[in-house]
């Protein structure tokens, strides 16, 4: 008989529970929870945005189909800083984290940035070891950074083609026009105040008429011509959908963002098996078109995450 992919993941999964058991048969895998003592069940989380819950319910799913484990969903749960100090504080037991996220704005929070997506994410891995005692696990190989667009209307009228021509056309006094942003984006050092820094328009800045809301929500709010100027996420379809144009980072100030597991270490010391169900998904996501297709599902055509996760798990292999 041939072994599939899911074959493999669930004697994975299997070895995994039977190694958190011990002697004991016929029980739900106990593993090590966050709070040092044994737990019944993995708490799979994630923060509350498209991608990053599409993130997690491919966690999610692989674990249970894949594993003994019993799984529970504590998905959607806030912003990055909230998740992750529910993973430090054991309320939940992994979530995913994009790796320049990670570097930028959890302690020992780096100022500088190499640019190789894989020397950002060995950094960011030995912080999270190091620092916190978190197991950052396989990377997917796509990279959802920051960026900033731009109504093709006004881009058309200013003539701005990158950050750097925005730069300079916000300092020579041109800020009559209204810029949307998440209000993550809109504080974190990794974001709207580090980015105008670098490029040297910090104080200009200040006079732009600044619109803070859903993240999710900036592309509509420029697409329906309420603003001009806002933030996306670079696998996000509704850069298309409402034919926005990105202005490039011709500086290179946004760092790779490649999301990869962030699971309570403790969890993965008793359970090492439990790695390749929760890495599997990740090797899978290869490009950032195929991360595009699969937020479309959700966030254009109104398909149900979990769902779409569940798919694309399917058409993998994988469970």
């Amino acid at each position: 008989m041939n072994t599939t992919r899911r074959d493999f993941l669930k004697l994975s999964g299997g070895a995994a529970a039977t190694a958190g058991m011990g002697a004991t048969a016929g029980c739900t895998g106990v593993i090590s929870g966050g709070g040092g003592g044994s737990v019944t069940a993995v708490i799979a989380s994630s923060m509350q945005w498209t991608e990053a819950e599409l993130m997690g319910y491919l966690g999610f799913e692989t674990l249970k189909a894949n594993s003994d484990f019993e799984v529970k969903n504590e998905l959607a749960l806030g912003g990055s800083s909230q998740v992750f100090q529910a993973l430090k504080s054991g309320e939940v037991d992994f979530y995913h984290l994009y790796t320049g996220g990670a570097l930028l704005t959890i302690p020992p929070k780096h100022e500088e940035v190499p640019s190789s997506p894989q020397r950002v994410y060995e950094i960011a891995k030995k912080d999270m070891q190091e620092q916190h005692g978190l197991s950052y696990l396989q990377r997917a190989n796509f990279n959802n950074t920051y960026a900033l667009a731009a109504r093709p209307q006004w881009q058309q009228k200013t003539g701005v083609k990158n950050i750097s021509d925005f730069a300079k056309h916000v300092s020579s006094g041109n800020t009559d026009f209204t810029v949307v942003l998440g209000p993550e984006f809109a504080q974190r050092s990794d974001g709207w105040p580090g980015m105008t820094k670098a490029y040297g328009f910090e104080s200009a800045a200040g006079q732009l008429n600044i619109k803070k809301i859903g993240a999710d929500l900036t592309y509509q709010t420029m697409g329906k011509g309420q603003a001009d100027v806002g933030m996306v996420f670079t696998t996000n379809p509704q850069i298309k959908k409402y034919n926005l144009a990105v202005l490039p980072d011709d500086q290179n100030f946004f760092a790779p963002y490649n999301p990869a597991p962030l699971v309570n270490g403790g969890i993965v010391n008793d359970n090492p098996a439990i790695k390749e169900p929760l890495n599997a998904p990740m090797k899978a996501l290869n490009d950032e078109q195929r991360v595009i297709d699969l937020n479309a599902k959700i966030a254009i055509d109104g398909k149900d995450v979990q769902t779409v996760a569940q798919n694309f798990l399917k058409s993998e292999g994988i469970i």
